[in-house]
């Protein structure tokens, strides 16, 4: 299956179907994208700002108070024992606190943008002038993404609608915990057998939620994710690891292509540098010379300040 390659940029107003996402890299990254044709997930436990998953386990556990003090399906309900759903909430709360490298869910996260020349993701990337944007259909990432067994989901920025999001969770973990346990007649057999996988399923499911939520002032970012969760012991042979900063940095492979064709990528900017058009050249001869399909590559419009 060979998908069809996208035009030149669209207007404001395209559909969904013709949107970009652009994700932003080095010099060594988009040698290694384009040797490989993949794409780095990293874990999201190492990504560069640690307070991402931060900010989510705050929210988590402000929305958690108003839970336990409001929540008439859970707290308040007759037919659960009220002492055991507290309990149970406590365990989830020190679940939130305590979570680690060591959980046995290991979430792997790669960034994209609906914009593909943005001063702040050219500062992160583009201090020394060696920063590209590639742009890819969205229609074809959803493809490759979902084949390989990952998703894409965009970021949510709105508080309120982060909240929804958190309040839909914790409300399907009170309507779990009164089918499983409360409602039961036996309800320390109930405890013993269900609720421990219950509190995994549903540290699975805030896991999968905390990568897209992040605080509101980040929302020029326009910021996609391709995720994926994978057990650790099952998944293993899948997680390569690479040298970061200051430790190895665990990621896994996202491919950018099927394989029966050659890598597509709709349209590369230059990052601000020096030497805009000799750049870019380089890259025009760089996507020649490995067969890549790629109908323009552009310069940024920034203007490049050297720091």
């Amino acid at each position: 299956m060979r998908l069809g390659t996208v035009g030149e940029k669209r207007g404001k107003d395209m559909v969904t179907k013709d949107r970009m996402l652009f994700h932003y890299t080095s010099l060594q990254g988009l040698l290694g994208i384009t040797e490989s044709a993949s794409i780095w997930a990293t874990n999201i436990l190492y990504l560069n700002d640690a307070s991402e998953l931060l900010y989510a386990k705050d929210l988590l556990k402000e929305e958690l108070t108003v839970f336990r003090k409001t929540n008439e399906g859970f707290a308040k309900t007759d037919t659960l024992d009220k002492s055991l759903g507290h309990f149970f909430l406590e365990s989830f709360e020190d679940n939130i606190n305590t979570l680690l490298p060591s959980q046995t869910i290991g979430i792997f996260v790669c960034s994209f943008s609906e914009e593909g020349d943005l001063l702040s993701q050219w500062r992160g990337y583009s201090r020394t002038g060696q920063g590209f944007s590639l742009g890819f259909s969205l229609d074809r990432l959803k493809v490759l993404v979902e084949s390989a067994r990952f998703s894409i989901k965009k970021v949510i920025y709105d508080r309120d609608e982060q909240i929804s999001e958190i309040q839909k969770l914790l409300s399907d973990l009170a309507k779990r915990f009164a089918d499983d346990v409360g409602n039961s007649v036996d309800k320390k057999r109930a405890w013993d057998e269900k609720a421990k996988r219950l509190l995994s399923d549903v540290m699975l499911e805030f896991i999968k939620l905390a990568p897209l939520l992040k605080h509101p002032k980040f929302a020029e970012e326009k910021e996609w994710r391709i995720m994926a969760a994978l057990k650790t012991k099952q998944g293993s042979r899948a997680i390569k690891f690479r040298a970061g900063t200051s430790m190895v940095v665990p990621y896994l492979e996202v491919p950018l292509s099927l394989q029966s064709e050659n890598l597509i990528i709709d349209e590369i900017n230059v990052g601000p540098t020096i030497e805009r058009a000799l750049s870019a050249a380089s890259v025009e001869m760089l996507l020649k010379s490995q067969n890549i399909v790629c109908p323009a590559v552009s310069c940024s419009t920034i203007p490049f300040r050297a720091t």
